[in-house]
């Protein structure tokens, strides 16, 4: 791996043994990024310090995965509050895993986290914005999260709408996706909405979570958000849409640049594995691999809450591959 530059912090304002922010007269923020050979990674970074209210406060941590010579318009230039660690694409083991090096290697001693993918933009005041809406959350232990509103690079945003999660499919794997619906802008909640679920390219909260709920590496990419919400849940963590657009996200596809699963041949035994491991936590399915449970004690579900709670609260039957139809609507058709 590469060295990684990391910038001053203000630790001496701070009391680590209360909550975020207490006696701090400015609370700091972790921007988390996961760069894949992303040519919107520095547009992005760019764009989250020059919208931040106080961007002072911010700091950035970018895993930049990529091929030296090639994919050098995708590093983030030199700024004293981003860290970044470069590594060569090669060596890449996916999303999950890029993401948990940024959380267990770059980040500090902030108060606040917000996992970002690498294609995002921002509004104006996005940082104060997310910690305000954060206190509105009524839990001790709140946590953000959706899939944000699109952009198109530049910067051509979408028109406001408030987008909630709610279940897609069962895929063939069994693994549960999901997709958004949306309130009009015009009819926005007064408050955050209670949900079971989260997308990990908009997901603000604490630092502590990350502490209590590690990131899991051994996961690839399907998956990934099922599982977490489970998690956080079970380990006492409450999630909710946020109830106005802080930030938006490219859900275009082509940047010019091979995705993971194009570089690596092997992709498909991570994401075999990576399924096996849902299936075990969340349907109690028996894997056929040994390394699908690698490491599973710190990265499985918590004690606060059962998963059969989380069940019932989700409308969600894991193993039946069933959802609540009176909550969510219809089960997608098989031939459908």
């Amino acid at each position: 791996m590469g060295g990684v530059a990391h910038s001053a912090h203000p630790s001496d304002q701070k009391n680590r043994g209360f909550g975020p922010g207490f006696f701090s007269p400015m609370p700091t923020l972790f921007v988390s990024i996961a760069n894949y050979r992303d040519t919107e990674t520095p547009h992005t970074v760019a764009d989250l310090f020059a919208q931040a209210a106080r961007p002072e406060r911010v700091r950035v941590g970018v895993l930049a995965q990529l091929v030296s010579g090639v994919d050098d318009d995708c590093l983030v230039p030199s700024h004293p509050q981003v860290r970044q660690l470069n590594l060569h694409a090669s060596l890449s083991r996916g999303a999950c895993w890029a993401r948990s090096i940024v959380l267990e290697q770059l980040r500090e001693d902030e108060d606040y986290v917000l996992q970002i993918d690498s294609h995002s933009r921002f509004v104006p005041g996005w940082d104060q914005r997310f910690i305000d809406m954060l206190a509105q959350c009524p839990s001790d232990k709140p946590v953000l999260s959706s899939y944000p509103v699109a952009y198109v690079p530049p910067r051509q945003l979408s028109a406001p709408v408030i987008p909630v999660h709610e279940p897609k499919s069962f895929g063939d794997d069994g693994i549960l996706t999901f997709k958004s619906r949306t309130i009009g802008y015009e009819r926005r909640p007064a408050a955050p909405i209670a949900s079971p679920f989260v997308g990990a390219g908009c997901l603000f909260a604490p630092s502590a979570l990350f502490d209590e709920v590690p990131y899991d590496p051994h996961l690839y990419f399907i998956g990934e958000e099922v599982t977490l919400g489970a998690r956080l849940w079970t380990h006492g963590w409450d999630a909710f849409a946020p109830n106005d657009v802080l930030m938006y996200h490219d859900y275009t596809q082509g940047r010019g640049r091979p995705k993971h699963w194009e570089d690596h041949v092997d992709w498909s035994v991570l994401n075999r594995r990576a399924v096996e491991r849902v299936r075990h936590l969340l349907a109690g399915a028996a894997p056929t691999d040994a390394q699908a449970l690698k490491d599973i004690e710190r990265h499985g579900l918590g004690t606060a809450r059962s998963l059969a709670d989380y069940e019932a609260f989700a409308g969600i039957d894991f193993k039946a591959r069933r959802w609540d139809e009176g909550r969510w609507g219809p089960l997608p058709r098989a031939d459908a």
